[in-house]
């Protein structure tokens, strides 16, 4: 009676632990999925961040109403939070997405590769028609178009956007220098990146305070 006793109260401590780690886990998860800090958390909870950050250490876990409140505020249900298999489900489609993506990618360089080795074969050497390597160089900006399309579809991540269309513009213009190197000033297309560059920072600057107020709301 008392191994059978004994072995019933290990078995449920460690499920208990089990459970806490999932928590700590989720509850981590969360909130940086809703790119909340957790002073930000703790404001709309009502509670300390101490709290927050006790809950987060696997320290102790939240009252069934935070719970609730928890689940109201990410649109989940109080079950999300005590299982992981909402969590690793979310981590697989997210990791296809990004594997999918940069399939894309690659496919996309890759055809002007092959665009490359087709004009070799098909045009005689030592003919100056045109550089084919400039085929590599303008697979540059055609790869960064096929992330940016990825990324709205797959992705809301502002900042992979600003990038991507800063790498754009500034590769765009790296493509048109290396085309006409005997044009007088082509050189200026860098300069005109700079207030486009300008520009695009703002803007993105702008919609992440206009996300951020509208979050807060």
């Amino acid at each position: 009676m008392t191994f059978f006793a004994t072995f019933t109260i290990l078995s449920y401590m460690e499920k208990y632990e089990n459970i806490s780690e999932v928590i700590k886990d989720n509850l981590i998860y969360y909130r940086k999925k809703a790119n909340w800090t957790q002073a930000e958390l703790a404001e709309k909870l009502h509670y300390s961040d101490k709290s927050i950050s006790k809950w987060e250490r696997g320290e102790g876990v939240p009252d069934i109403h935070v719970f609730i409140e928890l689940a109201k505020l990410y649109g989940l249900s109080v079950n999300d939070f005590l299982t992981k298999s909402k969590k690793e489900k979310i981590a697989n489609i997210y990791f296809s997405k990004v594997l999918i993506t940069i399939m894309a990618m690659i496919a996309t360089y890759a055809l002007f590769i092959l665009a490359y080795f087709i004009l070799k074969i098909i045009i005689p050497a030592g003919s100056t028609i045109w550089p084919f390597y400039l085929l590599f160089i303008y697979g540059a900006p055609a790869m960064l178009i096929t992330l940016l399309v990825f990324t709205y579809l797959y992705f809301n991540r502002n900042l992979v956007k600003m990038i991507t269309i800063s790498g754009i513009v500034w590769t765009i213009a790296l493509s048109l220098f290396l085309s006409f190197p005997n044009v007088d000033n082509v050189y200026l297309v860098f300069i005109l990146c700079i207030p486009a560059e300008i520009i695009i920072i703002l803007l993105f600057v702008l919609l992440h305070f206009l996300k951020k107020k509208k979050r807060n709301i």
